[in-house]
């Protein structure tokens, strides 16, 4: 299955010589995954705490779940987001750790992926977020016939693209790592995807871990995909580990110069993975957030 757009999008402009746009601290967003251990009205408080104005809605319990949660639940998030004067980026479902894979090889728990994966486009639109994230899901490692997987995948996107398009929503499709997906994990299968799904409401979020991880740079995704990235996950690590941003071995300075020289003007989550903060998770974003300002 192959969608076209009306419109080829764009690449990102370069900018050459010393002029660049300057990165903005308000494109940057905080993620409430890291607070999975605190209530959801903890995390609203600690970002009004942090003067932290974006974020984006990590979708797991005990925050926000479609497994045992309503829209009604949905509006009562919105409004409470609203009444604190924050502002949602992205909607982001759990989908690497639950039992949920749209490549699955058993066509239920493929359907019940999907079905998952739609009440969520639908809980976006709710929530008045115009973009949530997806990934392509994995087929099984003992699959002899990967490309099979990679048609399921394919399918499964494309149906999600379709149900996103009539809620108004776009999809962010993520970059997983080898150890997340064995389908979408690098940059010739980020390529290959985003050829095969040409489509308004398929996008691209980049995750700087696995890009670092192959050896690559913020430069090869921009000069590849242009205005198709949509959305970025400055994350930090060794290159692996998703710690706060600071805390790892990347260039952080080198990032936000290759953002400034691409006029990147979308939002830029600084996602933090590393469950050993779940204890302290205003500290570590709080750390995050004060590494990025010292070089804007």
């Amino acid at each position: 299955m192959k969608f076209t757009s009306r419109e080829m999008p764009t690449g990102i402009s370069r900018v050459k010589g010393t002029e660049a746009m300057n990165i903005s601290l308000q494109q940057f967003a905080a993620m409430n995954m890291v607070y999975n251990r605190y209530s959801f009205s903890y995390f609203l408080d600690s970002m009004q705490r942090l003067n932290v104005s974006n974020f984006e809605l990590w979708t797991g319990a005990p925050h926000l779940n479609c497994m045992f949660q309503t829209m009604a639940d949905a509006a009562s998030v919105r409004k409470s987001v609203r009444e604190r004067g924050l502002h949602m980026v992205c909607l982001t479902p759990e989908q690497v750790m639950y039992p949920y894979n749209i490549a699955a090889v058993n066509p239920e728990l493929r359907q019940k992926s999907l079905d998952y994966f739609h009440r969520y486009i639908d809980m976006t639109a709710e929530l008045e977020i115009d973009k949530m994230l997806c990934c392509a899901g994995w087929g099984d490692y003992d699959e002899p016939d990967k490309e099979t997987a990679w048609r399921r995948s394919v399918d499964a996107l494309g149906e999600m693209t379709l149900h996103a398009e009539k809620a108004g929503v776009t999809l962010a499709f993520e970059i997983l790592q080898p150890t997340e997906s064995n389908l979408v994990h690098d940059f010739a299968s980020t390529k290959r995807m985003m050829e095969e799904i040409v489509h308004p409401n398929f996008q691209l979020c980049v995750d700087t871990v696995p890009v670092r991880r192959e050896g690559k740079t913020l430069v090869d995704y921009f000069e590849a995909f242009g205005s198709r990235i949509c959305h970025l996950h400055l994350t930090d690590g060794t290159p692996i580990g998703h710690v706060p941003c600071g805390m790892g071995n990347m260039d952080v300075a080198a990032q936000l110069r290759d953002m400034q020289r691409y006029h990147y003007e979308k939002y830029i989550t600084l996602e933090i993975g590393d469950t050993s903060w779940a204890a302290e998770p205003e500290h570590a974003t709080q750390f995050g957030f004060n590494t990025v300002k010292r070089f804007l």
